[in-house]
């Protein structure tokens, strides 16, 4: 006989939030707007039946959320690597396991770090500018 044990309300809230976080201020950093919005409309990070996880399956998609996002974040303050890389692959393989589509590559949020002059999410140069 085998126990599965199943996700919580609040596991599942957390991971929409994360999924909600990622779209309101991960993705407009690097991205416009219009392509944000785009990726969302693909179904990029889609989480169809997420009440349906079981605790391992849903905490596996959080740390691999949680770790996206870090790498994300350090990218966003310019002290992104390309030895992350291999973790950013790692992670999104670990979505892909479990039916949630997300296509980008960590070489995408790279090059376009470098437009963050042009982004209204990016960070100003001194504390006087807002």
């Amino acid at each position: 006989m085998k126990i599965v044990t199943a996700s919580t309300f609040e596991q599942q809230e957390y991971v929409k939030e994360k999924i909600t976080y990622f779209f309101d201020s991960l993705f407009p950093f690097f991205f416009s707007k219009n392509y944000a919005i785009d990726l969302e409309n693909f179904g990029v990070l889609s989480i169809e039946g997420v009440e349906e996880y079981s605790l391992k399956e849903i905490l596996e998609v959080t740390a691999a959320l949680q770790t996206l996002q870090s790498l994300l974040e350090c990218i966003s303050d310019r002290v992104g690597d390309p030895k992350h890389s291999k973790q950013f692959d790692r992670n999104t393989k670990i979505l892909e396991k479990h039916s949630i589509y997300f296509p980008l590559r960590y070489d995408d949020f790279l090059s376009t770090s470098d437009k963050e002059a042009l982004s209204l999410m990016g960070k100003p140069e001194n504390q006087w500018i807002l």
